[in-house]
């Protein structure tokens, strides 16, 4: 066991070397006016270097936030909060009555011309400007899920179905041979208003 001892403090000291100002130079370059953006907020790391914590306290860290974890779990098992909602109290908008609503995608006010939402075509240019050609955004259906029949007040039941997207955006650099990927996940609850029997 002394051995394996040596050899994880030998792999301690172990780190990587540097990347040379050229590198950072050319990386800067290829991205162009983004690339100098994100290099000068990158922060200094050898300013910011500090040794690893000990083992016991990283441990006491993992075991403080595994109880605060537990503690919340219990705590909205106790206490639910939103199961006896109505809907309106929980900001969900009544939908008309109909058997065959397909969910739409939520209308915000954006750039309509930006396919990324909350950036205007404006700030978008400036990344198209070096060889970075315009996104290509699909979204993607992960689940759907019926969450059964809600009362509203004044208002016929309905069931809530939930949608959960993933929204994913592509730029490619066919220059330097490179592309970036975002993805983002959404949800979207739908009211589907269900006749009342007589």
């Amino acid at each position: 066991m002394n051995g394996f001892e040596e050899l994880e403090k030998e792999m301690r000291s172990l780190h990587p070397d540097d990347p040379s100002v050229e590198f950072e130079v050319k990386v800067e370059q290829a991205l162009g006016d983004s690339g100098r953006l994100v290099v000068s907020q990158l922060p200094d790391l050898d300013s910011e270097a500090s040794p690893d914590p000990p083992p016991k306290s990283k441990n006491l860290v993992l075991a403080g936030f595994s109880l605060v974890g537990l503690a919340a779990v219990m705590f909205f098992a106790l206490f639910p909060s939103g199961q006896t909602d109505t809907g309106a109290e929980a900001g969900l908008q009544p939908a008309l009555p109909s058997r065959d609503s397909v969910p739409s995608a939520s209308v915000t006010k954006e750039d309509d011309s930006s396919p990324l939402h909350g950036v205007s075509s404006e700030e978008l240019s400036v990344t198209l400007e070096n060889g970075w050609s315009e996104p290509w955004s699909q979204e993607i259906l992960l689940e759907v899920s019926d969450e059964g029949v809600i009362e509203r007040p004044g208002m016929p039941p309905a069931r809530k179905y939930r949608y959960q997207y993933l929204d994913e955006t592509i730029w490619t650099n066919p220059g330097a041979n490179t592309f970036m990927r975002s993805s983002a996940p959404r949800q979207e609850v739908l009211l589907i208003g269900l006749e009342p029997l007589e």
